[in-house]
């Protein structure tokens, strides 16, 4: 049932169990007559038309907006008004169908006595309507507070990635001038393998997560570039659960890791070492770790958590506390990023 559908429905019935009510009691004082009849008819009328005039009136001049005192003489002013109308009509109403049986003067206490009879029904409706009014305005506050907070973490995630690849970009073109001087050969390929990651980079830039086998072609490409660099030194493994393949993850979320791998174990060592990237699915959760040579320890550098931080905080906003993104040492020589989220194919 329609909202609008749903008011009228108990706008009619409303009124119509009170006008009944009152004709019971006519009944029972006074006899039956096929007047009541018409009398609660036109009360019912009289009432819903009131009623429904009161509440345009106070959608339109947004009386719910108003302080408490405000909104309280407005409708103290309105129940009066209504109850005085309703009066007008039932007291000539009541002298011609009850002229034998009129006996009562118009007394003021009798007046009261009416004017209120009126109130009571009008003041019910006046509060149902404002409760349910006042419950329809929270909930519509409530639904643009989630928009609100969905729209920045929107852009939040927006502004991490922005952060993200530049700091990429950076690292990428070092490894390229690095080869400029010593092998412009492998400078030329360095170049032509960039120019792959960054497309792919580009195109995954309005996407707020990707496939995980989408990720791992980045991290293939990027491993690529960086072999160019560091040829011998570098080495990597994948071990990749084939259920875990179409697990939606943040994009460059793995590529900062291993990233971070190469930077800090990699390029640290003469010897250079063996990046390994592993990933198994557990029931709803998947864990993705990337292992690579060196020594966990506080960073001295402002920036070196960059990625690290963002990479965190990104999963924050779209995981929640679900997420996280965990450092520890494997051995003397190891350190291992793990990442744990949860298994999803569509976001």
């Amino acid at each position: 049932m329609t909202r609008k559908r749903l008011y009228w429905t108990l706008q009619c019935f409303g009124w119509f169990a009170w006008a009944l009510n009152e004709a019971l009691l006519y009944t029972n004082q006074y006899g039956w007559k096929w007047a009541w009849v018409f009398s609660s008819l036109a009360n019912i009328a009289l009432a819903i038309f009131l009623t429904h005039q009161y509440r345009r009136i106070t959608k339109r001049f947004r009386w719910q907006d108003k302080n408490l005192w405000q909104m309280l003489q407005l409708n103290f002013i309105a129940l009066v008004v209504m109850a005085l109308l309703l009066m007008a009509l039932n007291i000539p109403l009541d002298y011609i169908f009850l002229q034998e049986n009129y006996e009562v003067s118009l007394s003021p206490f009798i007046l009261i006595q009416i004017f209120f009879n009126f109130v009571k029904p009008l003041a019910i409706w006046a509060l149902i309507y404002f409760f349910f009014q006042y419950s329809n305005k929270r909930l519509e506050m409530e639904r643009e507070n989630d928009q609100l907070e969905r729209a920045i973490l929107e852009t939040e995630g927006k502004v991490l990635r922005a952060q993200m690849n530049p700091h990429f970009v950076f690292n990428a073109l070092n490894s390229v001038r690095a080869l400029i001087t010593e092998d412009p050969q492998k400078a030329k390929k360095g170049i032509n393998q960039l120019s792959k990651l960054l497309r792919s980079s580009l195109l995954t830039e309005r996407k707020k997560t990707i496939s995980l086998a989408e990720e791992l072609e980045t991290i293939t490409d990027y491993l690529a570039l960086e072999k160019i660099r560091y040829e011998d030194r570098l080495e990597w493994k994948l071990s990749i659960d084939p259920a875990c393949n179409k697990a939606q993850i943040p994009p460059m979320l793995l590529q900062t890791l291993v990233e971070n791998g190469i930077k800090h174990g990699i390029s640290r060592s003469m010897k250079g070492g063996v990046i390994e990237l592993s990933a198994q699915r557990t029931e709803d959760m998947i864990q993705i770790s990337v292992i690579n040579p060196g020594h966990l320890k506080p960073s001295k550098e402002p920036n070196d958590g960059v990625g690290l931080l963002n990479s965190q905080n990104r999963l924050q906003l779209i995981y929640g506390k679900t997420a996280q993104i965990e450092l520890q040492p494997l051995n003397k020589n190891q350190v291992c990023a793990i990442v744990t989220l949860p298994y999803l194919e569509e976001i």
